[in-house]
């Protein structure tokens, strides 16, 4: 039988090799776990000689989990989080919700959600820690998949069978310019959109695709002025009066309500749904429930108000 030694060794163990994947560089995890380097590449080395497999490669992207050491890291994602919950549910007092929960969002959503549910959270259940994770939605089904959250919201997923997908909200897409850029706030077509220097989010990108799409169905060019992998970069842009771009009202509200830009609709249909995504395979926490509840009542209150303009409810 193991001692508990060895097992606090091998949880040890599957920390460290969790830090090196998700930093892609054994330096900067070492740095991030506050040991020498080559203690940790020894404990890695350990762990590679107990299982029998190589679990580390590396390329010119850096250090790269191989085949098993991604379905290790999902796995060793999933342990520790439960190790962490174990704890936390063991130490907690009767009628408190407490633990860590990670959500990851669009930036475009997140510039309109993200306080508003961090706020929440914090008043009704202030033992737990929420953690949002603002990332590119081409990569959102990933970290659900790997365990690096616990549930986000993806817009126009795949969906692959080991991923759980809530319809949540249907938001429209508009074109997002420069005051003065075009007349007033009417409508415009593909057509008047091919003239304008557009920047956009760079692919792979759903919102690029269903763009693009269309353009393509419409028999017209794109008139790429740049491309940025978040609406903190395109939005200032077209502040500045740089470019135009394509996003939902979620993603520009402060400054179409300040008058810095304006939003023209673009045409019926051309939207995108968003989903609440989460785990088949990897357990849920109370606190990651009670946080997903109340992701649905804000997004809800937030629609219903008429705050949310050119969103409705899926669900």
């Amino acid at each position: 039988m193991a001692s508990a030694e060895e097992n606090a060794l091998n949880l040890k163990q599957l920390n460290y090799f969790v830090k090196i994947v998700e930093a892609q560089n054994m330096t900067r995890a070492a740095e991030g776990l506050h040991i020498a380097q080559p203690a940790l590449s020894q404990q890695i080395t350990l762990l590679e000689e107990e299982l029998g497999v190589a679990l580390l490669s590396r390329s010119s992207r850096g250090i790269q989990a191989t085949p098993q050491g991604d379905l290790l890291y999902r796995h060793a994602k999933s342990i520790l989080r439960q190790v962490d919950n174990t704890r936390i549910l063991l130490s907690k007092k009767d009628g408190d919700v407490t633990g860590n929960v990670s959500v990851g969002m669009p930036s475009s959503t997140a510039k309109l959600l993200a306080l508003r549910l961090m706020r929440c959270v914090k008043e009704r259940y202030p033992s737990i820690v929420l953690e949002l994770v603002d990332v590119p939605s081409a990569d959102l089904i990933a970290l659900v998949r790997h365990g690096r959250v616990d549930f986000s919201l993806v817009p126009d997923p795949q969906k692959p069978k080991d991923i759980s997908f809530d319809p949540l909200f249907r938001e429209e897409l508009y074109l997002m310019t420069y005051p003065g850029v075009i007349p007033g706030t009417k409508a415009v077509s593909f057509k008047k959109i091919s003239e304008l220097p557009l920047i956009l989010p760079s692919a792979p990108n759903t919102l690029r695709s269903r763009l693009e799409h269309a353009f393509l169905k419409s028999h017209l060019n794109l008139n790429l002025f740049g491309e940025a992998s978040t609406s903190a970069i395109l939005i200032p842009a077209v502040r500045a009066g740089l470019a135009a771009t394509v996003l939902p009202y979620s993603a520009a509200h402060e400054e179409i309500l300040n008058k810095q830009i304006t939003m023209h609709s673009i045409g019926a249909g051309f939207a995108r749904d968003v989903y609440l995504c989460s785990s088949n395979t990897l357990s849920v926490s109370p606190a990651t429930s009670t946080v997903i509840a109340l992701c649905k009542e804000v997004v809800e209150d937030l629609v219903r108000s008429g705050t949310w303009k050119g969103c409705r409810l899926l669900h």
